[in-house]
């Protein structure tokens, strides 16, 4: 009796290591990274300031409008940002994307790749930002003026 037992788990396990292969196989094409070419946008998004939505218990707030607008005491601002990089089905890729800022002495991003960034714009003036993945980028237009003692940037999302 215990001979048959061991032999039926014997043919069990080598019929499912006979299966392992094409079962790896489809998990690895399965979480790869998807191809360049279903890389279909990138949807840009900024976080709020906490200030205003202090004591509301809301937590994180996060924005894609066409035009974020920022304001800031001194001759500087830092805005929190991210990206998400969508596939053609809709769906997250999961892909950290670059951003290249075209003037560096104006605008900084740290760090300057993946999904959450801190964009700081040093001076007023004009610059853009590239977002770029895979087969993708997205384009930020960037506008910064002093009014007073304050600075005041604006990020245009181009379609």
């Amino acid at each position: 009796m215990m001979l048959a037992t061991n032999i039926i788990r014997l043919l069990i396990l080598a019929t499912l290591i006979s299966f392992l292969p094409a079962a790896v196989s489809r998990a690895t094409r399965e979480t790869a990274a998807p191809a360049a070419s279903s890389v279909a946008g990138i949807k840009v998004s900024f976080k709020l300031d906490s200030r205003l939505t202090q004591s509301m218990y809301m937590g994180e707030r996060w924005v894609s409008p066409p035009t974020y607008t920022g304001v800031r005491d001194g001759k500087e601002i830092t805005v929190d940002a991210r990206a998400e990089v969508i596939s053609a089905s809709g769906k997250s890729t999961g892909i950290g994307p670059k951003w290249i800022p075209s003037d560096p002495e104006m605008v900084t991003v740290t760090p300057g790749q993946g999904n959450e960034v801190k964009i700081t714009v040093r001076r007023a003036g004009q610059s853009s930002l590239k977002v770029a993945a895979p087969g993708f980028s997205r384009e930020l237009s960037i506008k910064a003026t002093l009014q007073g003692s304050a600075i005041q940037v604006d990020i245009t999302q181009k379609q």
